[in-house]
């Protein structure tokens, strides 16, 4: 039953497809209701945070998950589009709302310059490569006269009280959430995901049977950077303040990281259960032991995920699910058609 809530499938039943997205429906509709009437600050600004990392894991998930390449400099595009509003807003005073598309565009200019030489690279050399690249980006910013050094840039707070401000990045972030998952379900059910899902598989053999595993990489990151630009974008104006150590650090990409592999990198389902996990947990440990040891627990546990979880949640539910479905001989021999 709990794989039929989380994996509507188009070759099951019906009903149950109905049920799952029933499921879900249900879920958005609560925490729409929790935006409009809940009156706890902490708990909006918790959910909102849950949700634009849920924005940021999908957009991660794209290329990532998908497509097998572990990238571990998702924090540049974010930062990217955070000084983008920042910069346009301390020298031309335009709000972060209306240049958060400006600061995707950014981004995703910024995702092709680096991505266009790093995506030729796989495996470990890829990943290596995101993580210099943030870190030279980062002191990038420390450098430059426009990014104003570590002083960093000031944006002013929203003229509403406390509470208004986080029920208003609640919607932001809970709308971004929607949409970038949708579009994440689709390019799964597209020829762009089977695309990702055979370059994952084995790169050298898409590029025989004619997929364009190149173009498809580098049009894939743009978007992906796209995306983390509009909530790097959107991030600046809620916490009204940036600098580069806070803004390019790389926590947040290993955050990101760690959500999609809890969840289940390669399912659409997985940065919804993998974001709030990781972030309930880190808060739990941040509050219950001090700051190294919070460490050293939460990674011991991503390695115990790491070893007998692989897949993370979805994947456990995909192979239990797999193990449901009747076998072709036993189909046949109950008359029944074969999965």
């Amino acid at each position: 039953m709990f794989s039929v809530f989380l994996i509507p499938k188009a070759t099951g039943s019906r009903t149950a497809a109905l049920a799952a997205w029933g499921v879900w429906l249900a879920l958005l509709a609560g925490l729409a209701a929790y935006g409009l009437f809940g009156t706890r600050l902490f708990v909006l600004s918790t959910l909102a945070t849950v949700f634009m990392y849920v924005v940021l894991t999908q957009a991660w998930n794209l290329l990532g998950g998908y497509g097998g390449y572990l990238n571990f400099g998702l924090v540049t595009f974010f930062g990217i589009g955070a000084y983008t509003t920042g910069i346009l807003f301390q020298y031309h005073e335009l709000s972060p709302f209306l240049t958060a598309p400006l600061a995707g565009v950014a981004a995703a200019i910024a995702g092709l310059a680096i991505g266009i030489p790093t995506l030729r690279l796989r495996g470990a050399y890829f990943a290596l490569v995101t993580m210099i690249v943030t870190f030279a980006v980062q002191i990038l910013a420390l450098d430059l006269t426009i990014t104003q050094g570590a002083l960093g840039i000031y944006l002013p707070a929203l003229p509403l009280k406390p509470i208004a401000v986080e029920r208003l990045f609640y919607f932001v972030f809970l709308g971004l959430a929607v949409l970038v998952t949708a579009l994440v379900w689709a390019v799964e059910h597209s020829n762009i995901g089977w695309a990702l899902v055979a370059i994952r598989e084995d790169e050298d053999a898409a590029e025989i049977v004619g997929v364009r595993t190149v173009e498809v990489k580098w049009a894939v990151n743009a978007v992906t950077c796209f995306i983390a630009g509009v909530v790097g974008g959107l991030y600046a104006q809620r916490i009204a303040y940036i600098e580069p150590t806070g803004t390019f650090a790389f926590d947040i990409s290993l955050n990101v990281v760690l959500m999609a592999v809890i969840g289940g990198a390669g399912f659409w389902q997985g940065p919804l259960i993998g974001a709030p996990i990781v972030l309930l947990v880190a808060d739990m440990l941040r509050v219950t032991v001090t700051s190294e040891v919070n460490r050293v627990i939460f990674s011991m546990i991503v390695i115990l995920i790491a070893l007998f979880v692989p897949g993370g949640v979805m994947g456990v539910v995909s192979r239990w699910r797999r193990a449901r479905q009747p076998k072709p001989e036993d189909a046949a021999a109950s008359g029944l058609p074969a999965p």
